[in-house]
């Protein structure tokens, strides 16, 4: 895995980092793996299951069971007891069960594993809350993404509108600040920029603008590691 380049891209909700980490798995031709698929895995699991979170035991059974497959388009397919599950797990109500999980040491220390099963060559694009602090501390580059609450909310209901799923732009700015409270403030790794991390405000710049600058960033990277 040491051998293996790893751009570790965490940060606000709807800061844009997810869009990016696509656009970038796509130009390096990189693996691209979303974190919250896993907790929203979790989420699904229990929820199908009501499996006890503070059961070590429980915890370690359902992670026992699940497979990430890759794909064609470089991201993981999650299967479950051989049966895949990744359809079900973009609902609002899994949202929910995966935000409940992630709150378990448990679940974030029993998922490492998984995560780290993910780095294959050539490479991985790592998304997620604390892939730059705690899953891949020793990333060969670090992105930390923020964007005004105000411009977040708007982009978030401008994607729900374009799926034809109506939503209230005052709801979804609360739901934001609430949310990037509870990242900041929970004692098990709370989401915050690691110490090498590079911070990009998305806030402003276009997609095509912060992959360029991604993307020139990452083989300054190269070069200084040669």
């Amino acid at each position: 895995m040491n051998n293996i380049p790893i751009i570790a891209i965490d940060g606000l909700a709807s800061s844009g980092k997810s869009s990016i980490s696509k656009l970038l798995s796509k130009k390096l031709k990189f693996y691209f793996l979303d974190s919250g698929i896993l907790y929203r895995s979790i989420g699904y699991i229990h929820k199908l299951e009501s499996i006890d979170l503070n059961s070590e035991k429980g915890v370690k059974d359902i992670i026992s069971n699940i497979t990430l497959l890759p794909s064609k388009n470089l991201q993981f397919q999650v299967l479950y007891k051989n049966k895949d599950i990744t359809n079900f797990l973009y609902s609002e109500e899994i949202g929910l069960q995966a935000s409940i999980v992630s709150q378990y040491q448990s679940v974030r220390e029993s998922l490492l594993f998984l995560q780290h099963s993910c780095v294959q060559n050539p490479g991985l694009i790592a998304n997620g809350r604390d892939m730059g602090t705690k899953v891949f501390p020793n990333a060969k580059l670090k992105i930390y993404f923020i964007a005004d609450l105000e411009i977040r909310a708007n982009r978030r209901h401008k994607q729900l509108l374009d799926s034809d799923v109506s939503s209230d732009l005052g709801s979804i700015k609360k739901m934001l600040r609430d949310r990037d409270n509870s990242d900041k403030d929970r004692i098990i790794s709370p989401l915050k920029a690691a110490d090498d991390a590079i911070i990009i405000d998305s806030s402003n710049l276009k997609p095509d603008t912060v992959l360029d600058k991604i993307l020139e960033l990452y083989k300054i990277s190269e070069a200084c590691n040669k």
